[in-house]
């Protein structure tokens, strides 16, 4: 979708429309009202509510994943807006709206000039680029509590007014809204992920609690713990699982298609097994994916860098940094010149750009980190390119639930506790089953916690060993992965990571004298996705990196 001064000019397949005499509204991606069923009986609902008490109240009732545009006929005024919990990717610049930020560069002919020297460092050591920005300067990401008008060719941001995450959610019960959810999607055909870990565990006992028919999947290698466990699960629930196991024969050819599919707004490898997983399932009908992402804001994950020191008043940012978000920093030795010297700084400016979400404890702090600063970046990546295809919703996301995690007691998080709980309540033969977590169940009976108390020591001696690993050594062991085991070893043979490591050095990014097998693999899809996307900003198709001579035109015909 592209919404300039003059209105809506481009629509996708994938997104719909209701209009009446007042208003005409626009949306795509996965949007409901508790109760109601999801999509056009929801928004209409939702226009009564906006005829009623306005847009800034109405606004609150929506849940879901999406962006929306509401026109009022009658003032001839446009309003954006993406969900309240920041969790789908749209982008806006002076003059225009999409949501895909491809096609908003090409529209507003912005050329690698925009791009600046920070974002291009920042972009190579995480793979995504944080707080809102995008690697172009005059595009930004729509904020979750940002509404963008555009009225009489101008345009203004407001605020949607939403609480802070601190702010108590007394009438959130998580049996409730999932109860009520599950009445909004009975409409709808529904894969859930389910991993070996609690927190998809837990959505798929609710579904099944609440008589929701739905298929379980998973994306991985046989005979991984990941995988295995889910099997057992979905036998325990009795709802087919399907599996669908990685490849990297066609690699290379793929290079369009998931450039196309990240939006260029992170590493494009990590998509190579989520794009065929998620095209299976559109092959099998599917409307509706849900996730488990989120759950972390109900246990204790964020923090464990702090443990069992959860009521400090003063929170370790550079330490959470290290071992949450920038757990592989680049080797200097990568860059050229000026690039060099922004990365030897890199850290500390992020370490200050954190400081801002400081709170009265260590765990909220990190908590209040995690969601403004990560979650609103990483997971939107993921939730957005779901999209192409249909609806993804991870409710754990939803900003009132994760505003109930933020205020639970420490003890509550601690050891699963919450997940415990509730899934133990609902089907204790679920619940006994072992996770990926070092085999530990999620049973809240006594003997099972009893044995599982072992398990959780050595599961967290098990992580701080794989922390130091990565500190000393550059990379990830003692952790299985759902990756093709020859993942690495192939991107490395590709030309299109030949190409993009050349270019980089005539750019004057990358220094001359690096070559392919310097690059540490965390970093290695983060360089090839930041080539490709010069060559796009140059009029390229996807995947063509070389660079050498540049087109004239940058206004091409806008695709969305």
């Amino acid at each position: 979708m592209l919404i300039t001064q003059e209105g809506i000019t481009h629509y996708q397949k994938t997104e719909q429309m209701w209009e009446d005499g007042d208003y005409l509204i626009s949306w795509r991606g996965f949007v409901f009202v508790l109760g109601i069923a999801a999509g056009m009986d929801s928004v209409m609902t939702f226009a009564e509510e906006v005829r009623a008490s306005g847009l800034i109240t109405a606004i609150k009732l929506l849940k879901g994943h999406f962006f929306m545009t509401v026109c009022d006929k009658q003032a001839g005024v446009f309003y954006s807006f993406i969900d309240n919990s920041g969790a789908f990717e749209a982008f806006h610049t002076d003059s225009a709206i999409s949501t895909s930020f491809l096609a908003l560069a090409r529209y507003s002919g912005f050329g690698k000039e925009r791009v600046s020297k920070e974002a291009i460092v920042e972009f190579i050591n995480f793979g995504n680029i944080y707080d809102n920005r995008t690697l172009l300067d005059g595009i930004c990401k729509i904020d979750s509590n940002e509404i963008i008008v555009f009225c009489s060719h101008k345009k203004s941001i407001v605020s949607k007014q939403l609480a802070s995450i601190d702010t108590p959610c007394p009438d959130v019960d998580v049996m409730d809204f999932f109860r009520r959810f599950c009445q909004s999607i009975r409409h709808l055909k529904i894969s859930a992920d389910l991993t070996g870990g609690v927190d998809s565990r837990l959505v798929c006992v609710l579904l099944d609690h609440y008589g929701v028919p739905f298929e379980a999947a998973i994306s991985g290698r046989a005979g991984i713990r990941d995988v295995d466990i889910p099997v057992e699960i979905a036998r325990v629930l009795d709802h087919r699982l399907y599996v669908t196991e990685p490849c990297v024969e066609r690699l290379e050819q793929m290079v369009p298609e998931l450039f196309v599919w990240c939006d260029g707004m992170n590493d494009l490898f990590k998509h190579y097994r989520t794009l065929p997983h998620h095209q299976s399932r559109r092959d099998r009908g599917i409307e509706l994916v849900i996730s488990g992402i989120g759950g972390e804001f109900l246990k204790e994950n964020m923090w464990v860098q702090d443990f069992p020191f959860y009521a400090r008043k003063k929170a370790n940012i550079r330490r959470f940094l290290r071992m949450r978000m920038l757990q592989i920093k680049c080797k200097s030795s990568y860059f050229a010149g000026e690039f060099r010297a922004i990365n030897d700084t890199f850290e500390n400016g992020v370490v200050d750009k954190l400081g801002r979400y400081r709170m009265d404890t260590n765990t909220k702090t990190y908590d209040s980190i995690y969601y403004h600063f990560r979650m609103k970046t990483v997971a939107s990546t993921f939730i957005a390119s779901t999209n192409h295809l249909f609806g993804c919703y991870s409710p754990f996301l939803e900003y009132d639930l994760v505003r109930c995690g933020f205020h639970l007691k420490r003890r509550v998080r601690f050891f699963n506790r919450y997940h415990r709980e509730l899934i133990t309540r609902l089907n204790p033969q679920v619940a006994r089953i072992p996770t990926a977590e070092g085999g530990i169940s999620a049973s809240a009976e006594t003997l099972e916690m009893l044995k599982d108390i072992g398990k959780y020591i050595r599961n967290r001696c098990r992580r701080v060993t794989k922390v130091v690993g990565r500190k000393l050594l550059s990379k990830t062991y003692l952790q299985e992965s759902p990756e093709h085991p020859e993942l690495f070893r192939k991107m490395r043979t590709l030309g299109v990571t030949e190409e993009a490591v050349e270019r980089l050095k005539r750019e004057g990014v990358l220094d001359p004298r690096l070559e392919v097998n310097d690059i540490l693999d965390a970093h290695l899809g983060n360089i090839v996705t930041f080539a490709v996307f010069l060559g796009y900003l140059e009029g390229r198709e996807a995947g063509d990196v070389r660079g050498e001579d540049r087109t004239e035109n940058n206004q091409a015909v806008v695709t969305v």
